[in-house]
């Protein structure tokens, strides 16, 4: 059985905005996704930061505050800006994030998967 691409994936995590739906808008005021829904499958929580990294469907680094009870910022969800204090950091993280979503792609490939 193939399993779909990253961004193709549905929503899983009961978002009533978009379970069961593929995700591709992230900032969405109505969404209430869990940072582990399906269409995130690599996310990177950030203590530091109170809040998470993830590649969005197009690849591009994403970042969403975390918000008191469990709860992320999705509407103020974006990239972070050049100007930003750690923008130097997260052109790193996100390297090493397509990193790992090759390394695991290519693992797939290896063991016949799709």
């Amino acid at each position: 059985m193939t399993q779909p691409a990253p961004w193709q994936r549905l929503c899983d995590c009961r978002c009533p905005q978009h379970h069961g739906y593929p995700r591709t808008t992230y900032h969405d005021d109505r969404c209430a996704c869990a940072i582990t829904c399906a269409t995130q499958p690599t996310t990177l929580i950030i203590e530091h930061w109170n809040g998470a990294l993830f590649l969005d469907h197009g690849g591009d680094l994403w970042f969403v505050n975390r918000l008191p009870g469990g709860q992320w910022d999705w509407p103020n969800a974006g990239h972070i800006h050049e100007h930003h204090d750690s923008y130097a950091a997260s052109l790193v993280i996100q390297r090493q994030l397509h990193q790992i979503v090759t390394l695991l792609r290519s693992r797939r490939h290896d063991r016949g998967e799709a």
